[in-house]
Protein backbone atom coordinates (compact mmCIF):
# COMPACT_ATOMS: atom_id res chain seq x y z
CA UNK A 1 0.00 0.00 0.00
CA UNK A 2 2.58 2.49 1.11
CA UNK A 3 4.55 1.32 -2.35
CA UNK A 4 1.41 2.04 -4.40
CA UNK A 5 1.17 5.63 -2.82
CA UNK A 6 4.53 6.14 -3.16
CA UNK A 7 4.85 5.33 -6.94
CA UNK A 8 1.13 7.38 -7.63
CA UNK A 9 2.78 10.30 -5.68
CA UNK A 10 5.97 9.94 -7.93
CA UNK A 11 3.49 9.93 -11.00
CA UNK A 12 1.09 12.83 -10.39
CA UNK A 13 4.57 15.02 -9.08
CA UNK A 14 6.29 13.94 -12.61
CA UNK A 15 2.69 15.47 -14.36
CA UNK A 16 2.35 18.78 -12.25
CA UNK A 17 6.65 19.26 -12.30
CA UNK A 18 7.18 22.12 -14.31
CA UNK A 19 9.62 21.84 -17.21
CA UNK A 20 13.24 23.01 -15.82
CA UNK A 21 14.85 26.04 -17.71
CA UNK A 22 17.73 25.99 -19.70
CA UNK A 23 20.81 25.87 -17.92
CA UNK A 24 22.93 29.11 -19.15
CA UNK A 25 26.11 28.09 -20.61
CA UNK A 26 29.05 27.40 -18.59
CA UNK A 27 31.63 30.25 -17.91
CA UNK A 28 34.73 28.64 -18.49
CA UNK A 29 38.12 29.48 -17.34
CA UNK A 30 40.88 29.37 -18.86
CA UNK A 31 44.26 29.97 -17.10
CA UNK A 32 47.62 30.92 -18.95
CA UNK A 33 51.29 30.83 -17.65
CA UNK A 34 51.76 34.51 -16.74
CA UNK A 35 53.61 37.00 -19.68
CA UNK A 36 55.16 39.81 -18.53
CA UNK A 37 53.07 42.26 -21.10
CA UNK A 38 52.22 45.94 -21.43
CA UNK A 39 48.73 46.36 -20.05
CA UNK A 40 46.11 48.45 -22.73
CA UNK A 41 47.69 51.64 -21.91
CA UNK A 42 44.69 53.44 -22.79
CA UNK A 43 42.53 52.46 -20.82
CA UNK A 44 45.17 51.95 -18.24
CA UNK A 45 46.03 55.66 -17.93
CA UNK A 46 42.45 56.77 -18.37
CA UNK A 47 41.84 54.76 -14.88
CA UNK A 48 44.78 56.46 -13.51
CA UNK A 49 43.78 59.62 -14.18
CA UNK A 50 40.24 58.72 -12.55
CA UNK A 51 41.86 57.96 -9.28
CA UNK A 52 44.36 61.21 -9.03
CA UNK A 53 42.81 62.03 -6.30
CA UNK A 54 43.33 59.14 -4.19
CA UNK A 55 46.98 59.68 -5.12
CA UNK A 56 46.99 63.25 -3.71
CA UNK A 57 44.75 62.50 -0.70
CA UNK A 58 47.20 59.33 0.58
CA UNK A 59 50.08 61.73 -0.01
CA UNK A 60 48.51 64.57 2.23
CA UNK A 61 47.62 61.80 4.89
CA UNK A 62 51.01 60.32 5.04
CA UNK A 63 52.38 63.55 5.58
CA UNK A 64 49.62 63.95 8.35
CA UNK A 65 50.81 60.73 9.70
CA UNK A 66 53.94 61.54 9.99
CA UNK A 67 53.19 65.04 11.64
CA UNK A 68 54.52 67.28 8.84
CA UNK A 69 51.48 68.87 8.54
CA UNK A 70 52.15 70.89 12.16
CA UNK A 71 54.83 73.67 12.90
CA UNK A 72 57.75 71.48 14.33
CA UNK A 73 57.38 69.05 11.12
CA UNK A 74 57.52 71.46 8.62
CA UNK A 75 60.68 73.28 10.73
CA UNK A 76 62.09 69.45 10.69
CA UNK A 77 61.81 69.59 7.00
CA UNK A 78 63.63 72.94 6.80
CA UNK A 79 66.14 72.77 9.45
CA UNK A 80 67.53 68.69 8.44
CA UNK A 81 68.83 70.24 4.96
CA UNK A 82 70.28 72.72 6.51
CA UNK A 83 72.67 71.13 9.21
CA UNK A 84 73.33 68.97 6.74
CA UNK A 85 74.37 71.62 4.45
CA UNK A 86 76.91 73.20 7.39
CA UNK A 87 78.26 69.58 8.11
CA UNK A 88 79.10 69.81 4.39
CA UNK A 89 80.08 73.22 4.22
CA UNK A 90 82.42 72.41 7.17
CA UNK A 91 83.99 69.49 5.05
CA UNK A 92 84.16 71.00 1.58
CA UNK A 93 85.93 74.45 3.33
CA UNK A 94 88.97 71.52 5.06
CA UNK A 95 89.02 69.97 1.82
CA UNK A 96 88.19 72.05 -0.99
CA UNK A 97 89.28 75.56 0.63
CA UNK A 98 86.14 76.60 -1.20
CA UNK A 99 84.73 78.75 1.65
CA UNK A 100 86.92 81.73 1.77
CA UNK A 101 85.84 84.38 4.29
CA UNK A 102 82.96 86.80 5.11
CA UNK A 103 80.83 87.53 1.42
CA UNK A 104 82.43 84.33 -0.38
CA UNK A 105 81.93 81.81 2.84
CA UNK A 106 77.91 83.14 2.53
CA UNK A 107 77.88 83.05 -1.36
CA UNK A 108 79.55 79.17 -1.37
CA UNK A 109 76.98 78.04 1.32
CA UNK A 110 74.16 79.25 -0.38
CA UNK A 111 75.45 77.55 -3.83
CA UNK A 112 76.07 74.31 -1.59
CA UNK A 113 72.26 74.66 -0.51
CA UNK A 114 71.27 75.01 -3.98
CA UNK A 115 72.79 71.61 -4.52
CA UNK A 116 71.77 69.60 -1.83
CA UNK A 117 68.35 70.90 -1.64
CA UNK A 118 67.82 69.66 -5.44
CA UNK A 119 69.25 66.55 -4.91
CA UNK A 120 67.37 65.36 -1.92
CA UNK A 121 64.38 65.80 -3.64
CA UNK A 122 65.64 63.72 -6.17
CA UNK A 123 66.58 61.25 -3.27
CA UNK A 124 63.61 61.54 -1.57
CA UNK A 125 61.30 60.50 -5.06
CA UNK A 126 63.24 57.57 -5.39
CA UNK A 127 63.45 55.82 -1.59
CA UNK A 128 59.94 57.02 -1.38
CA UNK A 129 58.77 55.32 -4.44
CA UNK A 130 61.01 52.22 -3.70
CA UNK A 131 59.14 51.28 -0.51
CA UNK A 132 55.58 51.99 -1.91
CA UNK A 133 54.83 48.69 -2.99
CA UNK A 134 56.11 46.47 -0.39
CA UNK A 135 54.31 49.14 2.00
CA UNK A 136 51.16 48.66 0.18
CA UNK A 137 50.95 45.49 0.21
CA UNK A 138 47.40 44.78 1.84
CA UNK A 139 46.03 47.19 -0.29
CA UNK A 140 47.27 45.69 -3.01
CA UNK A 141 46.16 42.02 -2.18
CA UNK A 142 42.67 43.56 -1.85
CA UNK A 143 41.67 46.19 -4.33
CA UNK A 144 42.13 46.31 -7.77
CA UNK A 145 43.75 49.54 -8.92
CA UNK A 146 46.82 50.44 -11.25
CA UNK A 147 49.31 49.72 -8.94
CA UNK A 148 51.70 53.50 -10.72
CA UNK A 149 49.45 55.15 -7.60
CA UNK A 150 51.02 54.34 -5.09
CA UNK A 151 54.82 55.54 -6.50
CA UNK A 152 52.91 58.50 -7.99
CA UNK A 153 51.50 59.40 -4.45
CA UNK A 154 54.73 59.20 -3.15
CA UNK A 155 56.54 61.66 -5.49
CA UNK A 156 53.64 63.88 -4.35
CA UNK A 157 54.94 63.77 -0.80
CA UNK A 158 58.28 64.03 -1.68
CA UNK A 159 57.16 67.55 -3.38
CA UNK A 160 55.32 68.81 -0.35
CA UNK A 161 58.42 67.98 1.58
CA UNK A 162 60.53 70.11 -1.00
CA UNK A 163 58.77 73.52 -1.15
CA UNK A 164 59.41 74.54 2.33
CA UNK A 165 62.70 74.57 1.80
CA UNK A 166 62.76 76.68 -1.23
CA UNK A 167 61.60 79.22 0.60
CA UNK A 168 64.67 79.16 3.20
CA UNK A 169 66.58 79.29 -0.13
CA UNK A 170 64.85 81.88 -1.16
CA UNK A 171 65.84 84.21 1.35
CA UNK A 172 69.46 83.23 1.41
CA UNK A 173 69.42 83.75 -2.55
CA UNK A 174 67.89 87.42 -2.20
CA UNK A 175 70.13 88.34 0.84
CA UNK A 176 73.40 87.34 -1.24
CA UNK A 177 72.06 87.95 -4.52
CA UNK A 178 70.13 90.89 -3.94
CA UNK A 179 68.20 91.23 -7.67
CA UNK A 180 65.86 88.77 -9.05
CA UNK A 181 66.24 88.30 -13.28
CA UNK A 182 63.55 87.00 -15.49
CA UNK A 183 66.46 83.67 -15.64
CA UNK A 184 64.55 82.64 -12.58
CA UNK A 185 61.96 81.66 -14.63
CA UNK A 186 63.88 78.74 -15.74
CA UNK A 187 63.76 76.44 -12.84
CA UNK A 188 60.41 75.41 -13.38
CA UNK A 189 60.90 73.50 -16.69
CA UNK A 190 64.37 72.54 -14.61
CA UNK A 191 61.97 71.38 -12.06
CA UNK A 192 59.76 69.55 -14.63
CA UNK A 193 62.97 67.90 -16.26
CA UNK A 194 64.01 66.68 -12.65
CA UNK A 195 60.67 65.53 -11.41
CA UNK A 196 60.38 63.11 -14.63
CA UNK A 197 64.24 62.41 -14.13
CA UNK A 198 63.39 60.74 -10.30
CA UNK A 199 59.90 59.67 -10.87
CA UNK A 200 61.03 57.51 -13.58
CA UNK A 201 63.81 56.44 -11.54
CA UNK A 202 61.18 55.31 -8.71
CA UNK A 203 59.44 53.20 -10.61
CA UNK A 204 62.39 51.26 -11.61
CA UNK A 205 63.32 50.90 -7.77
CA UNK A 206 59.88 50.17 -6.81
CA UNK A 207 59.46 47.57 -9.30
CA UNK A 208 63.06 46.28 -8.15
CA UNK A 209 63.04 46.22 -4.43
CA UNK A 210 59.86 44.33 -4.69
CA UNK A 211 62.16 41.41 -6.20
CA UNK A 212 64.97 41.75 -4.09
CA UNK A 213 63.99 43.26 -1.05
CA UNK A 214 68.28 43.80 0.34
CA UNK A 215 67.90 46.88 -2.34
CA UNK A 216 65.51 48.84 0.24
CA UNK A 217 68.92 48.52 2.65
CA UNK A 218 71.42 49.29 0.03
CA UNK A 219 69.97 51.69 -1.71
CA UNK A 220 70.64 54.49 0.49
CA UNK A 221 74.33 53.84 0.18
CA UNK A 222 74.30 54.36 -3.45
CA UNK A 223 72.04 57.51 -2.95
CA UNK A 224 74.65 58.82 -1.22
CA UNK A 225 77.59 57.72 -3.00
CA UNK A 226 75.84 59.36 -6.29
CA UNK A 227 75.49 62.16 -4.32
CA UNK A 228 79.42 62.60 -4.26
CA UNK A 229 80.01 62.31 -7.88
CA UNK A 230 77.41 64.49 -8.99
CA UNK A 231 78.23 68.82 -8.51
CA UNK A 232 76.34 68.88 -5.45
CA UNK A 233 79.17 69.36 -2.84
CA UNK A 234 82.01 70.85 -5.94
CA UNK A 235 80.14 72.80 -8.74
CA UNK A 236 81.31 71.48 -12.64
CA UNK A 237 83.16 74.88 -13.07
CA UNK A 238 85.37 74.73 -9.94
CA UNK A 239 86.08 71.01 -10.70
CA UNK A 240 87.63 71.94 -14.29
CA UNK A 241 89.47 74.94 -12.99
CA UNK A 242 90.96 72.39 -10.34
CA UNK A 243 91.47 70.06 -13.15
CA UNK A 244 92.96 72.62 -15.34
CA UNK A 245 95.59 73.70 -12.70
CA UNK A 246 96.36 70.30 -12.05
CA UNK A 247 95.05 70.19 -8.73
CA UNK A 248 92.38 66.99 -9.56
CA UNK A 249 92.91 64.22 -12.45
CA UNK A 250 90.97 64.59 -15.41
CA UNK A 251 89.19 61.52 -14.49
CA UNK A 252 87.08 63.12 -12.06
CA UNK A 253 85.84 65.79 -14.67
CA UNK A 254 84.78 63.22 -17.33
CA UNK A 255 82.59 61.11 -14.22
CA UNK A 256 81.45 64.48 -13.67
CA UNK A 257 80.12 64.90 -17.23
CA UNK A 258 78.98 61.48 -17.59
CA UNK A 259 76.51 61.47 -14.51
CA UNK A 260 72.81 61.71 -15.78
CA UNK A 261 72.05 63.90 -12.81
CA UNK A 262 75.16 66.40 -13.99
CA UNK A 263 73.09 68.35 -16.33
CA UNK A 264 69.83 68.87 -14.17
CA UNK A 265 72.26 70.14 -10.97
CA UNK A 266 74.05 72.21 -13.40
CA UNK A 267 71.08 73.66 -15.00
CA UNK A 268 69.94 74.58 -11.26
CA UNK A 269 73.67 76.14 -10.11
CA UNK A 270 73.69 78.35 -13.19
CA UNK A 271 70.31 79.85 -12.43
CA UNK A 272 70.46 80.11 -8.84
CA UNK A 273 74.16 80.77 -8.13
CA UNK A 274 75.68 81.24 -11.61
CA UNK A 275 77.99 79.67 -14.16
CA UNK A 276 81.72 81.24 -12.43
CA UNK A 277 84.06 79.49 -10.93
CA UNK A 278 82.98 80.93 -7.46
CA UNK A 279 79.23 81.60 -6.70
CA UNK A 280 77.66 85.05 -7.70
CA UNK A 281 80.50 86.10 -9.80
CA UNK A 282 80.29 89.13 -10.98
CA UNK A 283 79.05 89.33 -15.01
CA UNK A 284 78.17 85.48 -14.50
CA UNK A 285 75.18 84.08 -16.57
CA UNK A 286 72.19 83.13 -14.94
CA UNK A 287 70.78 81.45 -18.07
CA UNK A 288 71.21 77.67 -18.18
CA UNK A 289 72.84 76.18 -21.52
CA UNK A 290 70.07 74.65 -24.01
CA UNK A 291 72.70 71.77 -24.28
CA UNK A 292 72.10 70.55 -20.75
CA UNK A 293 68.86 71.43 -20.90
CA UNK A 294 68.65 68.84 -23.73
CA UNK A 295 70.58 66.04 -22.58
CA UNK A 296 68.58 66.57 -19.30
CA UNK A 297 65.38 66.08 -20.85
CA UNK A 298 66.80 63.25 -22.95
CA UNK A 299 68.16 61.63 -19.73
CA UNK A 300 64.65 62.10 -18.07
CA UNK A 301 62.53 60.51 -20.93
CA UNK A 302 64.78 57.60 -21.21
CA UNK A 303 64.56 57.05 -17.04
CA UNK A 304 60.44 57.18 -17.39
CA UNK A 305 60.51 54.92 -20.48
CA UNK A 306 62.42 52.57 -19.01
CA UNK A 307 61.30 52.33 -15.41
CA UNK A 308 57.70 52.89 -16.13
CA UNK A 309 58.15 49.67 -18.64
CA UNK A 310 59.34 47.64 -16.26
CA UNK A 311 57.22 48.75 -13.72
CA UNK A 312 53.89 48.83 -15.75
CA UNK A 313 54.90 45.14 -17.34
CA UNK A 314 55.25 43.51 -14.44
CA UNK A 315 52.21 45.07 -11.60
CA UNK A 316 50.15 42.03 -12.56
CA UNK A 317 52.47 39.80 -10.42
CA UNK A 318 52.82 42.63 -7.34
CA UNK A 319 50.29 40.71 -5.49
CA UNK A 320 51.92 37.06 -5.94
CA UNK A 321 54.81 38.46 -5.04
CA UNK A 322 53.97 39.79 -1.44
Amino acid sequence: MATATSETGSLEDTRTKAPEPPRPAEQVHVFEPYRYALPKLGPYFRDVWARRQFATHMASSTLKGQHFDSFFGQFWLVLNPMLLALVYFLLTSVLGGQSGAGTSAMNHFVGLLTGLFAFFYTRNVIQFAASSITGGGKMIINMSFPKILLPLSTTFTAMLTYFPTLLVYACFYIGVHHSVTVNILWIIPIFIIQTVFSFGLGLLFAAVTLYFRDMSTLLPYVLRIWMYITPVLFSLSYVKSEVAAGKLPHAIEAVYKWDPFSPIINSWNTVLVGNGPRPFAHGASYAPQLSELLVGAVCATVALVVGAWYFMSREREFAVRL
